[in-house]
């Protein structure tokens, strides 16, 4: 494999930065920082170029925030010039990444996601009588930077984009070490590459019947536990030899009493929503109607957060559920006409992939 070169010239063209500003400020046009940029654009931009030409943009002034769903993260956002120059970074970066990930890998990857995903591991509970279901402990806080860097060394070969990518590294730890930002969207590119040898390992020595990857989750299919038992034993020794992770109790089941996998509950007849889910649902949907009450929001915000709130789960069996969950509401959207689909053997438009 040839070591990529020449890409810091391209990072830095003007071209690039003022696409990554477009890219940092979706969704965020209105806050004060975005319109403190945009009083003088051009001069920022200029900044932001001469900052990374320095090759030490003075990385790491994140403001952290806790979230608690689905459960307990912390969050470490970058300042709006930082989110940007991370943009520039991976404008360039990105294909050279996306070039050691296997096909069925679905986290922050265009034409993927949680839906696509989960459809793949619908249609192997379908063809393979058993599952194991793969978590690894703490994931962005266990990632270790000397294994990181390595990864990236035998991609990169321009000493300046190192730099780069060393300094946004070396900015963040949550031990000696070890740790990534989750919110930074340099983040979501190293962690997707950790796992990329762990995945050829799993698809070109163990060989299940299937395998798929959402960031650290990760599902193998075979005809028997013993044959994935004895695949899980091999997997614990390569993720702690050579990735300096661990991961946590392991779920090995029928694929008859469903696999639990990105808050759905995958069994051969159908999708359902598992009730960790059907809980998250509820408190979002009281939340929006306490919002709407006290005027925080008005009636189209609430709105869309509730046609936001339906998409995400129709792909599952939930047209009762949802039915009653807004039930009264006032705004809630109603049926989709043709959902499920899937489980009534419709027609489903899925991304091709390779045979």
């Amino acid at each position: 494999m040839k070591r990529q070169n020449h890409l810091f010239e391209l990072i830095i063209e003007y071209q690039n930065i003022r696409l990554a500003f477009i890219k940092a400020i979706r969704g965020k046009r209105n806050s004060t920082s975005v319109l403190l940029f945009c009083r003088n654009i051009d001069k920022n931009l200029a900044k932001i170029r001469k900052r990374l030409e320095t090759l030490n943009p003075n990385w790491g002034h994140y403001r952290s925030f806790t979230i608690t769903d689905p459960k307990e993260r912390i969050i470490s956002a970058a300042p709006l010039e930082e989110r940007i120059m991370h943009h520039a970074i991976m404008n360039i970066l990105e294909p050279i990444f996306e070039r050691q990930l296997i096909f069925h890998t679905y986290a922050c990857r265009k034409g993927k996601g949680t839906h696509v995903a989960v459809l793949y591991a619908f249609r192997h509970c379908k063809s393979s009588s058993y599952f194991l279901k793969l978590d690894v402990r703490k994931y962005f806080d266990s990632i270790d930077h000397i294994v990181l860097k390595q990864q990236i060394f035998r991609l990169i070969k321009d000493t300046r984009t190192l730099f780069l990518l060393v300094g946004i590294i070396d900015s963040y730890h949550t031990d000696s070490g070890k740790g990534l930002p989750i919110g930074n969207l340099t983040s979501q590119f190293f962690a997707n590459l950790y796992l990329s040898s762990l995945d050829h390992y799993i698809l070109e020595v163990l060989k299940p019947a299937g395998y798929v990857r959402y960031m650290d989750d990760f599902v193998l299919w075979g005809s028997c536990t013993g044959e994935l038992q004895t695949m899980l034993n091999q997997i614990e020794l390569f993720t702690t030899e050579n990735l300096k992770l661990t991961l946590k109790t392991p779920v090995l089941g029928k694929t008859t009493q469903g696999l639990p996998f990105l808050g759905f509950l995958i069994k051969a007849r159908g999708i359902y929503l598992l009730r960790t889910s059907k809980s998250r649902m509820r408190k979002r949907v009281k939340t929006i109607q306490t919002e709407l009450s006290i005027g925080k929001i008005d009636e189209l915000k609430a709105a869309q957060r509730a046609n936001s709130i339906n998409a995400a789960v129709l792909l599952a069996r939930t047209q009762k559920f949802r039915a009653t969950l807004w039930n009264g509401s006032g705004f809630g959207p109603r049926q989709v006409s043709g959902e499920n689909r899937l489980q009534r053997g419709g027609s489903w438009n899925m991304q091709s992939e390779p045979a």
